[in-house]
């Protein structure tokens, strides 16, 4: 595990913004951290990175204590919290080297990471002439000067339009092939299934599951499945009055029906039963369904 978070505990007056929390990162992983607005998920970030200590807990960086070490700990970490922020007027070249003079890093990276992240043609170019996935990914060069191991970005995405969505995920593909393992916080749940291997689920600032999705994925106790049927609104009719159908809807003339994974044949049988044509059923749980059936009814709480 290149990060361990071991029982982290934060409060703020009276509210407790995470509560005994634990996760582990694997080296060569890109693991999301998904919860609801007011989660925890930014307070965990600043605990991992030391911009706030942990009432109770630490975080280990390849087994270094960052509550004993300090910075010590971090040097192989960099991290984006919140959206990128520079010198609007400066160029991206400036802006980086006025970074390296704080960090000690040296000027020759500065090409390379603005290479790194396809920025390479628009180092000299004053930063309020770049768009805002542009900004994002400076962001991420900006993290990339120290050679870290780990990578931190929070919400990365945020903000951008499809096609800068697309740069950021394909950057974050390739910076993990070439063994940068990356911790993504997020809210957008299509764009963690592309990129992450591993998840974790927080609210209320607890943990609600951790694991590689694909396994997630499998052992759901809550399927999301597609049924073909030649009749979708008399389907709709009869299934809700079936407190084990949760949740179901319509999409391009498909019935999709959320249930228990031991409720497949049952459900099939109703519909044939009531002389309604089943040609297909398909599991098609998503992690948006995984995330609605885990962490949707404790949010609202």
């Amino acid at each position: 595990m290149i990060l361990e978070a071991n029982n982290l505990t934060k409060s703020f007056g009276l509210r407790k913004a995470v509560n005994n929390l634990s996760l582990q990162i694997p080296n060569g992983s890109v693991y999301g951290f998904l919860g609801p607005n007011g989660s925890g998920k930014s307070t965990t970030i600043r605990m991992m990175t030391a911009l706030i200590s942990p009432d109770i807990g630490e975080v280990f960086i390849n087994g270094n204590s960052i509550q004993k070490l300090g910075n010590k700990a971090l040097s192989d970490v960099g991290a984006l919290i919140e959206r990128a922020d520079f010198h609007k007027h400066l160029s991206a070249k400036t802006n980086l080297k006025m970074l390296a003079r704080m960090e000690g890093t040296q000027f020759s990276h500065i090409q390379r990471v603005l290479d790194r992240t396809g920025l390479g043609d628009r180092g000299n170019d004053k930063v309020k002439t770049y768009s805002q996935g542009m900004k994002q990914r400076l962001g991420i060069a900006q993290a990339l000067m120290g050679n870290p191991k780990l990578l931190i970005l929070d919400e990365p995405t945020n903000g951008l339009d499809p096609e800068g969505m697309k740069e950021i995920r394909d950057l974050v593909g390739e910076l993990c092939s070439e063994g940068i393992t990356i911790f993504i916080s997020s809210h957008l749940l299509d764009e963690v299934q592309k990129i992450c291997s591993h998840i974790a689920m927080i609210s209320l600032g607890e943990l609600i599951t951790e694991g590689k999705i694909e396994d997630l994925l499998r052992d759901s106790e809550m399927l999301m499945t597609e049924v073909h049927v030649d009749q979708t609104d008399k389907s709709v009719k009869l299934l809700s009055k079936y407190e084990w159908v949760h949740r179901f809807d319509i999409e391009e003339g498909i019935l999709r029906v959320s249930i228990s994974a031991d409720k497949t044949s049952e459900l099939v049988q109703v519909l044939v039963q009531n002389d309604i044509l089943v040609s297909a059923v398909i599991p098609k749980t998503s992690l948006e369904d995984l995330y609605l059936s885990k962490v949707g009814i404790k949010s609202k709480v």
